[in-house]
């Protein structure tokens, strides 16, 4: 089975070339793009030095990437989708071990809350947050929702290709745990470890967090209408 593996960036030159290095180390298992989204940093220079192609993306924010990133691996051979964040929190080594399991399930999502959290990964106000909106998506969705905010995922094509989603910001991983649900296939969910970021965060604790609550409501009465930009 080859994948596709997307590192969706926006200025992460401190985070980027460790995980490439350590993505193409594994090139017998996927291929890698990097979907930029008009990094003004050296992002782009580092992921051309390291052969590995680079898409602009469509529209502005992480679900903008991730979406345009889809209409790239549909277009493509690939038998399965995998994406992990570019800022160093997610090993390429967990991500290479759970590939296997795609075999017996459809989508695997590694779960940072229940697995080991590094020193200084995950501050407490957003560790409870994630607990918060992932106990609110089990409930609305009445799927489990282990971390339902979690940056690491893996599906098979004809998951991708039956996914409907319009989420242009970090809400993105909301939607697709929310449109997985409707469609019926509930995510395996996969401990993995959690590292400290390389790099500033980009995403806003409060501002972000209600709009992730709003995306997994809205989901949960209203279907999105398109994946494409």
């Amino acid at each position: 089975m080859r994948a596709l593996l997307v590192l969706p960036t926006l200025n992460e030159e401190a985070g980027v070339q460790g995980v490439l290095e350590d993505a193409l180390r594994h090139d017998d298992r996927f291929d890698v793009v990097v979907v930029d989204g008009r990094s003004e940093d050296a992002t782009v220079d580092l992921a051309h030095a390291a052969g590995v192609h680079v898409v602009q993306q469509r529209g502005r924010g992480k679900g903008a990437a991730i979406r345009t990133a889809i209409d790239v691996f549909l277009a493509g051979p690939w038998d399965a989708l995998a994406m992990i964040d570019a800022d160093g929190t997610y090993a390429v080594d967990a991500l290479v071990d759970v590939l296997p399991m795609l075999d017996h399930h459809p989508v695997l999502v590694g779960d940072r809350l229940r697995g080991p959290l590094e020193p200084s990964s995950m501050g407490r106000l957003n560790f409870l947050g994630n607990r918060f909106l992932s106990a609110v998506a089990s409930a609305v969705h009445r799927t489990d929702a282990a971390d339902v905010c979690s940056g690491c995922w893996v599906m098979r094509r004809s998951i991708v290709e039956g996914l409907r989603l319009n989420s242009l910001g970090f809400e993105l991983e909301a939607e697709l745990f929310a449109s997985l649900a409707a469609m019926g296939h509930a995510p395996t969910w996969v401990r993995i470890p959690y590292r400290a970021r390389e790099g500033d965060a980009k995403l806003t604790s409060i501002l972000d967090g209600v709009r992730i609550l709003r995306k997994l409501v809205v989901r949960r009465v209203m279907q999105a209408r398109k994946t494409h930009l």
